[in-house]
């Protein structure tokens, strides 16, 4: 009876220690759950404090921009723009749940772009407005150095022009030695009546200058009538500021060095005796004409 009674209390004393390293282990969790809770809570205050002096921060901003003020049309426009910028960034930081150091650093950065652009718009303005204190300090001298900027400047456009179409013409591509016969269906030189198909042979002139790669040929044939001989009812290209008909075309890879070409136009019965002009077109450029003569 005795030996039982000292089991009975071994059992009870082994069960108040479980219960007991349980209750010290539920302490330790609930202290942790507090402290991360409190600092949760703390990091939540933090995030909030620092959305706020963000939202006071573009508002001062806003203010800022509505500070400044220039005659400059194009520059007006750009502040304008700006101010749009912190106002859809001021909703989206009111609108934004997400709560983290991640998103409120995205912010700052954005908010430190537009202070940068800001400073920027006021050097701008400050010059402008130095520049014209001294406009108003020195009419007449500037108005002098003005007209003379402005002969310069319209010489220097000229002088570029000039320049811009000497470099446009030194790359255009030149069709030489253009050859323009009918051929039979085996190849062979022939007359109008036995002609198959027009031969145009011609030579694409070496030309460093001009861009390298695929180009199109377009070969435009006008009759003795005064006629120009379609290829089909859509054979349109544009040259200048217009659309020609062309007879035939071809795509070519062009290296910058002398290229022999030969293009065909098919004989739909559209031929006659007499004068013919061919004119060859390339980027928009007239880069080849003859005429020839079928018998």
């Amino acid at each position: 009876m005795e030996e039982k009674k000292l089991i009975k209390d071994k059992k009870d004393k082994t069960l108040l220690v479980i219960i007991g390293a349980l209750s010290l282990v539920l302490i330790v969790l609930f202290i942790f759950f507090l402290i991360e809770r409190s600092e949760n809570k703390a990091n939540m205050l933090a995030i909030t404090s620092e959305k706020e002096a963000l939202e006071q921060e573009l508002t001062d901003l806003s203010h800022n921009y509505d500070n400044l003020k220039t005659d400059n049309d194009t520059l007006n426009a750009k502040l304008t723009h700006e101010q749009e910028k912190i106002t859809h960034l001021l909703e989206r930081m009111k609108e934004f749940k997400n709560n983290s150091y991640a998103e409120i650093n995205r912010y700052k950065r954005e908010i430190n772009t537009l202070k940068g652009v800001l400073r920027s718009y006021v050097v701008q303005i400050d010059s402008l407005n130095q520049l014209n204190k001294k406009l108003l300090a020195e009419n007449t001298e500037v108005k002098k150095q003005m007209n003379w900027v402005r002969e310069k400047s319209q010489k220097l456009e000229k002088k570029t022009e000039l320049m811009a179409e000497t470099l446009e013409k030194a790359s255009t591509l030149s069709a030489e030695n253009i050859n323009i016969y009918p051929i039979n269906k085996r190849g062979k030189e022939t007359s109008v009546k036995k002609c198959s198909q027009l031969k145009t042979d011609f030579v694409i002139a070496k030309n460093i200058t001009a861009k390298r790669g695929p180009r199109l040929i377009y070969l435009r044939l006008t009759r003795p009538d005064g006629k120009v001989i379609a290829a089909s009812e859509k054979s349109f290209f544009k040259y200048q500021n217009t659309s020609l008909t062309y007879s035939a075309k071809r795509e070519i890879e062009y290296e910058g060095e002398r290229l022999e070409i030969s293009i065909y136009w098919p004989n739909d019965g559209s031929l006659v005796k007499g004068k013919y002009i061919a004119d060859l077109f390339s980027d928009n450029q007239q880069i080849g004409s003859t005429e020839f003569i079928l018998k």
